[in-house]
C-alpha cells in the first residue's frame, strides 16, 4: 500500500511580503496557512498587511491567529495573554468572515497555561517551532514542523544540529550539505516521500527578504509542488485527514 504524503506550509507574522509568498505558493499549487498578528509591534504599521490585503489573502489561503501584537506569551501575565489570543481570533474572524481554527505561538513560546488558554478560546490546532516532525502530533495544540526556510545555525540550534547529524547518518559530507537549509529542505521532503507522513515547511517572508533567499524558496517550492499522489493541504485540513 502506497504511503500517504501530505504537504502543508505556514508563514508567520503578517508582513506585507506575505503577498509575494502567496504568489509563489499559487504558482506551484501549494496550500498554506498565514499566521497573522494584525498589530505586530515588531514592525511599522506600513510593513504589515492591511485589512484589505488580509481579506484578499483569505480567499486563497487559510488565515491563522498569531496574537494581536506578537508578545512572548510566557513573558506576560495570564490576563494579557488571554486578551492577545482571544482578540486575535475575534479580529480575524470578524474581518475575513471565516472561522479561525489555527493558532501559532509567537517565537514558539508556550507553557501549559498558555496552551490551556488557546484551547479554551476555541482553537483546535496550534503550531510550535519544533522541527523535524513528520507525523501529526498526538497533541494538536503542540503541532510541529518539518523545517524552516532559514539557515541552520549550530550555536543557536544545538538540538537541530544533532538532529541534522542523525538525519545525515553521521556522514560528514552529508552533514555539511544539510547545514544549508535549501538542501536540507529537499532531503527532508525526499524522506517523507519515501516513508510517508507530513512535510510542513514554514518561515517568515521578511526573513526571506532579509537573507535574499527568494530564489532558494522558489527552488524548494518548485521541488515539492505540483506532484501527483500528494495531498496539498492547509494546516487545519491536516487535522481531519490524518485521524
Amino acid at each position: 500500500m502506497k504511503k500517504q504524503v501530505i504537504v502543508t506550509t505556514s508563514w508567520d507574522d503578517g508582513h506585507k511580503l506575505d503577498l509575494t509568498l502567496a504568489k509563489l505558493l499559487k504558482k506551484y499549487e501549494i496550500k498554506g496557512t498565514f499566521y497573522i498578528s494584525p498589530e505586530n509591534r515588531e514592525f511599522k504599521k506600513s510593513d504589515l498587511l492591511s485589512n484589505e490585503e488580509i481579506v484578499a489573502l483569505s480567499t486563497d489561503f487559510e488565515i491563522g491567529a498569531h496574537t494581536m501584537t506578537h508578545p512572548r506569551l510566557t513573558k506576560i501575565c495570564e490576563r494579557e495573554a488571554y486578551s492577545e489570543i482571544f482578540q486575535s481570533k475575534r479580529y480575524l474572524e470578524n474581518l475575513t468572515k471565516n472561522k479561525v481554527r489555527c493558532f501559532c505561538y509567537p517565537a514558539g513560546k508556550y507553557n501549559q497555561e498558555i496552551k490551556r488558554i488557546v484551547k479554551n478560546v476555541g482553537f483546535r490546532y496550534a503550531r510550535t517551532t519544533e522541527r523535524f516532525c513528520f507525523r501529526i502530533s498526538d497533541d494538536l495544540l503542540l503541532s510541529g514542523v518539518a523545517l524552516e526556510t532559514y539557515r541552520n545555525s549550530i550555536p543557536n540550534f544545538p538540538l537541530d544540529f544533532f538532529r541534522i547529524l542523525m538525519f545525515s547518518k553521521l556522514d560528514p559530507i552529508e552533514t555539511f550539505n544539510n547545514l544549508h537549509w535549501e538542501y536540507l529542505a529537499k532531503k527532508t521532503f525526499d524522506h517523507v516521500i519515501k516513508n510517508g507522513g507530513i512535510y510542513h515547511l514554514w518561515g517568515h517572508s521578511w526573513v526571506i527578504e532579509r537573507n535574499n533567499d527568494w530564489n532558494k524558496v522558489e527552488h524548494v517550492l518548485s521541488y515539492i509542488g505540483r506532484r501527483k499522489n500528494i495531498k496539498y493541504l492547509t494546516n487545519y485540513e491536516t487535522v481531519d485527514i490524518t485521524k
